[in-house]
């Protein structure tokens, strides 16, 4: 008999709802998706501080999901990343999520945010047998890590997410001159506490998750010329075609 569920990625500018039943051979078949843009990381505190729009759009949308949830026969878990997880008043969101929706959430670490990412892309791609480096970029951080089979080698969760950078950096209406070096230079500085591990262990592909990486495919795919991709999924890019 399939079993439905309903999973709730609460992260720091969209919420995700995916509704799937479980096929043979541990696979999910997906029923339902929807996502709302909620920018729980919106504001200019370094993610220190939910602001009470953005909590009222966040119980609004997980009171939308668990209703299409309900709908399925699906049991919900929803799980928050980085602006929750940052948040001096992220229990302000959790007793309103709880009251309001319905939806227990729970908040995880960056490490186990970079396990469940990996675990997600060993579902999506054929990758199980490589060793792989993983990159996820989102809102509010980037999760880092190199993994082979199911096994995690070392993992990273770095305060480097598009939202957090977008406020530090081009918060203004004009670009300043020395805003985009002054950004690389940031990340560089940032991810070189993760070049040890990746010297360490090494890895035969790169993978990367989240909304920016495939901005920058359909980018790449655009400036080469190319018809865009039916779907993104299992697209492949070179570090050629990353740097232009």
């Amino acid at each position: 008999m399939p079993e439905t569920l309903a999973a709730v990625d609460v992260g720091t500018n969209s919420l995700h709802l995916v509704v799937a039943r479980t096929t043979d051979g541990d696979r999910f078949e997906v029923v339902s998706r929807d996502k709302e843009m909620v920018r729980l990381g919106s504001g200019s505190t370094d993610m220190k501080e939910l602001t009470p729009d953005a909590i009222d759009r966040a119980v609004a949308a997980l009171d939308r999901f668990r209703r299409i949830a309900d709908s399925h026969g699906a049991p919900l878990r929803a799980v928050a990343t980085s602006a929750v997880r940052e948040a001096e008043n992220r229990q302000v969101l959790l007793a309103r999520a709880h009251a309001e929706a319905g939806v227990d959430i729970e908040v995880v670490s960056g490490v186990e945010e970079a396990r469940l990412i990996h675990l997600g892309v060993l579902q999506a791609l054929e990758v199980f047998d490589v060793r792989l480096l993983l990159c996820d970029i989102g809102g509010g951080s980037t999760e880092l890590l190199v993994g082979e089979r199911s096994e995690v080698l070392a993992s990273a969760s770095l305060k480097l997410g598009a939202v957090r950078l977008t406020n530090r950096f081009f918060a203004g209406d004009t670009l300043h001159p020395s805003a985009v070096d002054s950004c690389r230079r940031h990340i560089q500085g940032v991810l070189a506490s993760f070049d040890r591990a990746v010297r360490e262990h090494g890895f035969d592909i790169a993978v990367g998750s989240s909304g920016t990486i495939e901005q920058v495919l359909r980018l790449a795919r655009g400036l080469a010329g190319e018809e865009p991709l039916r779907t993104l999924n299992g697209g492949v890019l070179t570090r050629r075609a990353v740097t232009a």
